[in-house]
């Protein structure tokens, strides 16, 4: 399949990336107004992304390659609003590549589960790594059943097992029981620590890519 074949098949992630990061159509263009940009420019800025896999595409990684497109979408998606709206310039004296390794995140003040308020935090994230990260942990989570997996999910945002217990409807024995029976279907060497701190280790330590080593 050539890259043009690819990237006419793939169109539909654009709109799909665009739905999971803002909520809605409609949440999207109201963002993109109020950050000096129209939902065309958006669009614009996932479709020139879908490109750039599409040349790139590794036939390898096929089963994950709509998960690696769908989470570095999302991010140019972000960084170019954030860019558009920003309260400061960058110096013309930055170059492209340094510019490119900053990453904005919005932190959102929520009523009645709508966004109020926006304001952005400056993170050095790099793009490329985060989507790699995430490709990762769908290749080694392949193994979970959906339930194992979604418990695993929310322990990484940072739930308790009491929490999740009440999002999925579960007793809090069984998320532990499930969570303890995930781990060890990802790294039979596991053993049940602290598992925010892995995770939150993970993302200190991107370059050490082997899910499960430690916890």
């Amino acid at each position: 399949m050539t890259p043009e074949e690819l990237f006419e098949e793939k169109q539909y992630l654009v709109m799909a990336a665009i739905k999971q990061r803002f909520g809605s159509i409609t949440r999207a263009t109201q963002i993109a107004e109020m950050n000096n940009m129209e939902l065309d420019d958006v669009i614009q800025v996932g479709r020139m992304h879908l490109w750039e896999c599409c040349v790139k595409y590794d036939a390898e990684r096929v089963k994950t390659f709509n998960a690696y497109v769908m989470k570095g979408m999302k991010w140019v998606m972000s960084d170019e609003i954030h860019m558009k709206g920003m309260p400061f310039k960058i110096s013309r004296k930055v170059s492209h590549e340094e510019r490119n390794q900053i990453n904005f995140h919005s932190i959102d003040l929520h009523r009645d589960e709508e966004s109020v308020n926006e304001f952005y935090a400056v993170s050095p994230i790099n793009v490329e790594e985060e989507a790699l990260l995430s490709v990762e942990f769908e290749e080694a989570t392949n193994v979970l059943e959906e339930r194992e997996k979604l418990i695993i999910l929310h322990v990484g945002e940072g739930y308790t097992e009491r929490e999740i217990a009440v999002k999925l409807g579960m007793g809090r024995s069984t998320v532990n029981k499930k969570k303890n029976e995930a781990f060890l279907k990802i790294n039979p060497n596991y053993k049940p620590l602290n598992l925010r701190t892995f995770f939150l280790g993970k993302r200190r330590k991107m370059r050490n890519r082997q899910l499960g080593l430690t916890v």
